[in-house]
């Protein structure tokens, strides 16, 4: 079965998104999806958690509006966390949110290209993943929109694959590489042979987007391209559809 679901987009409640909910759910539909995450971002220095916590209130009540309006999808409510390995007390506080979804991500760049920087970056995602509490690990290698992550030591790569395995996360596979950069995916194809080699196989697919014309954009693409257990985030359980008939 195709994966007819996006895990990872942005409204006007995120600080960057330019859409409304409604028209993104039309956008979905005329898609032909089954499932839309809405996954608003807490970034702290963007927003501050007593504003994410207000903003989230209004953000809820309307998908539950917008569900019994659109029965034909099911829409899921998530948050895009950035560097939660900073913040475990506000971890703790969201977890106690009607979530369905909880992505961690890495926002912050290299200040130069060096191995040391790239190393440097990768271990901030290790100690998040150790720190746990996120369902996925967001577009995991989002340094290379602007930097070569070649360099880094693949050990560490396959540590924090092993982490992600150990705790039961999954990994995200974010198509908006391709139309960022003409990349593959983030994380890239190299990486991910590496994942599913040590036995990596829970992903989740998202498109990042931002714009209506984002939605699923690449997102057939990578679903044809890898063989993983894709799935989606239900109240913090891992639906899978690869297994749906």
């Amino acid at each position: 079965m195709a994966y007819l679901a996006d895990t990872h987009m942005h409204s006007i409640y995120s600080y960057d998104g330019q859409m409304c909910l409604e028209d993104m759910i039309k956008r979905g539909i005329s898609l032909g999806l089954l499932y839309m995450t809405f996954t608003e971002h807490l970034e702290f220095g963007q927003i501050t958690l007593k504003q994410f916590l207000n903003r989230f209130q209004v953000y809820s009540d309307e998908v539950d509006c917008l569900q019994e309006k659109y029965p034909s999808i099911t829409l899921l409510k998530g948050v895009e966390f950035t560097n939660p390995e900073k913040y475990p007390k506000e971890l703790e506080r969201l977890q106690k949110l009607p979530l369905d979804y909880i992505i961690g991500s890495n926002h912050e760049t290299l200040k130069e290209q060096s191995e040391k920087e790239v190393s440097t970056y990768y271990k901030k995602i290790l100690t998040m993943v150790k720190q746990g509490g996120i369902d996925s690990l967001g577009h995991m290698d989002y340094v290379r929109r602007k930097f070569d992550d070649s360099c880094i030591e693949v050990d560490l790569l396959k540590e924090i694959f092993s982490c992600l395995i150990r705790q039961d996360i999954a990994l995200e596979i974010n198509s908006s590489a391709q139309r960022r950069k003409g990349l593959d995916s983030f994380p890239s194809s190299e990486k991910l042979v590496i994942y599913k080699e040590m036995g990596g196989s829970k992903v989740t697919l998202g498109s990042d987007a931002h714009r209506l014309q984002e939605i699923y954009d690449g997102i057939p693409v990578i679903d044809e391209r890898y063989d993983f257990q894709k799935g989606l985030y239900l109240k913090r359980n891992f639906v899978s559809l690869s297994d749906k008939d």
